[in-house]
Formats: C-alpha cells, structure tokens, sequence
C-alpha cells in the first residue's frame, strides 16, 4: 500500500472555513457523524470531522484525495 502524503493546516489557511462549501458524505451515519470535504483550489482538497468543525482541517492534493477514495470505494482500507 503506497503512503499518501498529507498536511495538517488551520482554517484560517484554508480561508474562513464558513466560506469553503463544506459536504457530507452520502454515506453519512443517521446520527451525521461523518468526515466533511471541501475543494478550495483546483489542486488541493480538504477534509475535517463533522462532529468539531472548527477543529483541524488536513489539506491533501487533489490526485491523493482521488487515490484515497478510490481505495476506499474498493475495499482496500
């Protein structure tokens, strides 16, 4: 399994975090505790915990979070 590189960043690095269009996944649980996601640039994409949204926010470049993905939706984490 390849080790995908990431960053830890404030929000106030990544703009006012009201601002950023954050998402829930489809998959939430019933109770909505899920990870959230926001594209800000068009070669970053950043996640944070929906149960403390104004905790950290990892920031990722884009073709990471697209190989995260991938090997989640194939069972491969």
């Amino acid at each position: 399994m390849e080790t995908l590189a990431y960053a830890q960043v404030a929000a106030t690095d990544a703009g006012p975090a009201a601002l950023l269009g954050w998402r829930k996944s489809s998959h939430s649980n019933p109770d909505g505790a899920c990870v959230e996601v926001a594209q800000p640039t068009s070669d970053r994409v950043l996640f944070r915990d929906s149960k403390q949204p104004q905790g950290g926010i990892v920031g990722v470049p884009r073709p990471a979070a697209a190989a995260f993905t991938a090997a989640l939706a194939r069972g491969g984490i």
